[in-house]
């Protein structure tokens, strides 16, 4: 895969990741949501929303996101979930 085609297939799991956050945090504006920005800085984003936000991660990009503890703790942004989809040959079904 080329680097141009890795960060389009970033873009859009990144896209599509924040756009579920939206939906999980009520009053959540898209706009509020940058890739580097701490999930866990916003009001009602809990461990609970956390994996609700997995689970469809799994669904979407047929990823196996075994070791949900581990990921519940590491996965602190939009963009470092969508690395770790990368890394595990994600892709949108």
């Amino acid at each position: 895969m080329t680097d141009e085609a890795e960060m389009i297939d970033r873009s859009a799991i990144a896209r599509q990741l924040t756009a579920w956050v939206v939906e999980l945090v009520p009053g959540c504006d898209e706009s509020e949501i940058s890739e580097e920005a701490s999930l866990r800085q916003f009001a009602g984003f809990d461990s609970i929303a956390i994996v609700q936000l997995l689970a469809r991660a799994e669904d979407e990009f047929g990823v196996d996101l075994a070791d949900q503890d581990e990921t519940i703790r590491s996965v602190d942004s939009v963009g470092l979930l969508a690395e770790s989809i990368i890394r595990l040959g994600g892709r949108p079904q």
